[in-house]
Parts: C-alpha cells; sequence; structure tokens
C-alpha cells in the first residue's frame, strides 16, 4: 500500500514541475505584455502631449485668423453697403438721364414751333375785320382774364391796330393757351389738386436730405406720371379744352367779319391743331424732370420801347408795315446799338429751360416781337441801295463805251 503511493507520488511529481514552469512562462509574458503596454501608453501619452500641444497652437492661430477674419468680413460688409449705395446712386441718374433725354430741347422746340405756325395759320384763316377794330377789341377783352404784352397807343401802328389784328389775335389766343394748359403744373388739374401736389412736394423736400435732389425729382416726375394715367387726367384736359373755346368764342363774338365764318369748325381745327398739341406739350414738360420758364421780357428789356439791332439777335423781329421778319444782313454795318424801331407787341413768348446750380438758362426758341420800324433808316438803307445800284449804272456805261458798245 505504502509502495503505491510512493509510486504514485513519484509519478504525480513531474506533473507538478511542468504546471509550476507553464505559470512562470505565462507571468514573464504577462510581464513582457505589461511592459509592451507601458511602453505603448507612454508613446501614446508622448503623441496625446504633441497633440494637445498641436491643437493648442492651432487654437492660437484659429482665435486670432478668426477674429481677422471678422473684421475682413466687417470691411466686406461697408464695403457692401458703400457699393449698394453707389448702384442705387447710378440708378437714379440713369433713370433721371432716361427720363430727360425722352424730351429734348429739340423735341421741345419744334412741338413749340409748330403750335406757334399751326395758330398763326389758324388765325391768318379768319377773314378779315371791318372798321372799329379798336372799339370791338376793347369790348371783346373786358371779360378776358389776361394780360396782353402790347405797348403804345393808336399812334404807334403805322396803319393802325387794324393793320396789324392778325399779330394781336394771336397773341390773344396764345395767352388764353398759355394760361389754360401751358403754364399749368399739370393742364387740366383742378386748383385744389395742384395745392394738394404742391404740399406734398414741400413735405417730400423736408423729408429728404438736401444731397438727394435727383430721387425728390424723380419722385414729382412719377407722381405726375401717374396723374396723367388716370382717367382724371382726361376727363380736366376735355373741360380745359371746353373752357378755352367756350371764351374765344365769345371773344370772337365781338367782331364784325366781312365773311360768314363756320365756328363749329373753326373750333373743331383749333383742337386737333393747337390745343390738343399744346396739351400734349405741356405734359410732356409737367413730367419732365427738367424745369422750364416762358419769358415775355416786357418794358425793362425794352426802354422806352426802343428796339436796337442788337435785339435782332436775341428775338425773331417782324416789320408791322410788311408782317416780314426784318433781316439782320439789311443793316449789317450799323453799330449794334443802332435803333431800329419801336416795340408794339409780343406776339409769343420765349422759352427757356431752367438750368441748375446757378448756370444760365438754355433758350430752346426766341420770342417774336412787333415793332413799327425806324422809317427814317429805311429811307436811309434804300437810298443807300439806290446810289449803289446807280454808281454802278455809270460804271457800266463807262464800261460799255470802252468797250465801243452803244450806251
Amino acid at each position: 500500500m505504502e509502495k503505491e503511493k510512493a509510486k504514485h507520488t513519484s509519478q504525480n511529481r513531474p506533473v507538478n514541475v511542468t504546471h509550476t514552469l507553464s505559470n512562470r512562462d505565462r507571468e514573464g509574458h504577462c510581464e513582457l505584455d505589461l511592459m509592451r503596454l507601458y511602453d505603448r501608453v507612454g508613446n501614446l501619452s508622448e503623441s496625446l502631449g504633441h497633440e494637445l500641444s498641436t491643437l493648442r497652437c492651432v487654437s492660437v492661430d484659429g482665435r486670432d485668423t478668426i477674429g481677422l477674419m471678422r473684421q475682413e468680413n466687417a470691411k466686406l460688409k461697408r464695403r457692401n453697403q458703400d457699393l449698394e449705395e453707389q448702384l442705387q446712386d447710378c440708378q437714379a441718374r440713369i433713370l433721371r438721364f432716361s427720363l430727360s433725354s425722352d424730351l429734348s430741347d429739340t423735341t421741345v422746340m419744334q412741338e413749340f414751333v409748330k403750335i406757334r405756325d399751326n395758330l398763326s395759320n389758324w388765325i391768318e384763316g379768319l377773314p378779315e375785320i371791318c372798321a372799329e377794330f379798336d372799339a370791338q377789341m376793347e369790348c371783346a377783352l373786358e371779360g378776358f382774364q389776361c394780360y396782353l404784352h402790347r405797348f403804345g397807343g393808336m399812334n404807334s401802328y403805322p396803319q393802325g391796330t387794324l393793320g396789324v389784328q392778325f399779330e394781336l389775335l394771336m397773341h390773344i389766343v396764345f395767352r388764353r393757351l398759355e394760361v389754360g394748359l401751358l403754364k399749368a403744373s399739370v393742364p387740366g388739374m383742378l386748383a385744389s389738386e395742384e395745392a394738394l401736389l404742391s404740399d406734398l412736394h414741400a413735405g417730400m423736400i423736408s423729408l429728404q436730405s438736401k444731397r438727394d435732389v435727383e430721387s425728390l425729382t424723380l419722385w414729382r416726375t412719377n407722381t405726375i406720371r401717374a396723374y396723367v394715367a388716370c382717367q382724371r387726367y382726361e376727363k380736366g384736359v376735355n373741360k380745359e379744352f371746353k373752357d378755352i373755346i367756350d371764351d374765344l368764342h365769345n371773344l370772337f363774338w365781338w367782331f364784325d367779319f366781312e365773311n360768314h365764318v363756320n365756328w363749329n369748325s373753326k373750333m373743331e381745327r383749333l383742337a386737333a391743331d393747337i390745343l390738343k398739341p399744346a396739351a400734349s406739350l405741356a405734359t410732356k414738360m409737367s413730367s419732365s424732370p427738367s424745369e422750364y420758364r416762358w419769358e415775355w421780357y416786357g418794358k425793362a428789356y425794352f426802354p422806352q420801347r426802343v428796339v436796337c439791332k442788337y435785339h435782332l439777335e436775341q428775338f425773331i423781329v417782324q416789320d408791322a408795315r410788311t408782317h416780314n421778319r426784318i433781316p439782320i444782313a439789311n443793316i449789317e454795318s450799323l453799330p449794334a446799338e443802332t435803333p431800329i424801331g419801336e416795340l408794339l407787341v409780343i406776339v409769343f413768348p420765349a422759352l427757356f429751360r431752367c438750368a441748375d446750380g446757378g448756370h444760365e438758362d438754355i433758350q430752346i426758341e426766341k420770342a417774336v416781337i412787333l415793332i413799327r420800324a425806324n422809317e427814317e433808316l429805311q429811307r436811309q438803307k434804300r437810298s443807300e441801295n439806290e446810289s449803289r445800284m446807280f454808281g454802278k449804272t455809270i460804271l457800266q456805261m463807262f464800261k460799255d463805251s470802252a468797250l465801243g458798245q452803244p450806251s
């Protein structure tokens, strides 16, 4: 029994030794693994420290970069705002140029001259008035609410006022057109509406900066254009046409014409050839960014009603006797201050476009004036012409004699 036990014990020992060595190996391996892990952790820790240091640098640089980017962004925003303001200013200027270019000075001049010529033809198409023109005109003008730019008494007219009846009637009719259409804020606009427009314009002036004149002008232009697009405008213009025609009917009723006049047909032509074009021109001028003015000059411009040679360059001067324009070529050699006649009537006014910034207004069309030409000057000029012709004739006779030709 004991032998077997000993045998059994001896058999078991190698097994225990092997088991013990195996545990030691495992412990060695574990220590090795731990060392490796420790080294790895150390490396990771060192790497992490490096990364953290890098991140700290990046963070500092990032904050600086973000600050710079924010500053740059603020600059860009301010620059963008400035560019937007400049763009709006350019758009306003372009629009203003576009609006003003729609109505050039040439267009205004051509339309005004056409109205003036049509009115002249319309008046000249009337029969002549019989005697007592002065008395009839005085009665006709009693209820006429227009100031006339005529000067001098009956003795001033070389053939009396009857001799210039057409020029006087042109002036009278044009004055009525001017009051009703050409000088109105908007043709056909009621007085209450004109007052409202004026108040609104004054309010806009108080709201806008002084530098923003173009925007204010654009507002006024668009407001008037919007009004013109309404039916109220057309209704007002038609009413003004009727009032003008009624006033002219009452005016011409006083005159004793040599022949019968079909006034219905005559007034229809007046509306078609004169009133409608005048309303159209006045509306364009009212809705234009530019401002215009009519100039009648008056006595102050002609001291003692004397018209001098230099006036021929500033006015369209017509002779009351011939009803023709006085050409400057006939008196070109005379001094500029030479009196050439006496002012009788300013038939049509001059038209100007108002300039900005204190500049001189631009004249679009000259005024038409009627004068009594200086007869002495005319006789002197005729005498000079006759002497020149006589001298030429004598010279020609000498030439003919020298050539052996009969005189």
